[in-house]
């Protein structure tokens, strides 16, 4: 016959495995959202020389994606399947891409980035081409999160019926 202790710590142990599972259903946007924000930080440091408007763009990206990892973290302690915050974030991020894009493609290259110089415009076309993918991808999987059809809640489903 088990003992009271132990059923409780078993008891523990699998909640604290449910709520990392939860939490785990969004490790992928958790990832690109520090891309993201380090991507953004890069750009903003970077940018000090700039004049005008343009120098303000990356800071206001980093507060929208600061913004972001907060709901994200607040996951762990709840677990519902909402993320208005994530999904305002990551379409800002992939409307400021494809505007920098056009920029970039139109001769605006080197204002909006001055660090980098005209050899470094199809990298920069890249990178911007890679977060608006990124940011799509990530779009996607939110909707799939709130319409509770991604793959990753079956498996916590399975999981916790296994518990029972």
């Amino acid at each position: 016959m088990p003992s009271p202790n132990k059923s409780k710590y078993d008891k523990g142990r699998q909640e604290l495995s449910l709520t990392s599972m939860y939490f785990n259903r969004y490790l992928l946007i958790r990832y690109t959202t520090a891309a993201f924000f380090f991507a953004n930080l890069y750009w903003f440091v970077l940018s000090f020389s700039a004049v005008g408007f343009i120098k303000w763009w990356p800071l206001a990206l980093l507060i929208i994606t600061t913004a972001v990892a907060v709901e994200q973290a607040s996951k762990y302690w709840r677990r519902d399947n909402k993320l208005p915050v994530t999904k305002i974030g990551y379409l800002v991020q992939l409307l400021s891409n494809f505007g920098l894009l056009v920029l970039v493609t139109t001769g605006f290259g080197p204002n909006v980035f001055p660090f980098f110089g005209p050899k470094g415009i199809s990298l920069v076309t890249t990178l911007l081409l890679i977060g608006m993918g990124l940011s799509f991808y990530i779009l996607a999987r939110v909707h799939l999160i709130e319409t509770n059809k991604d793959r990753y809640l079956k498996q916590i489903h399975r999981f916790a019926q296994s518990l029972e």
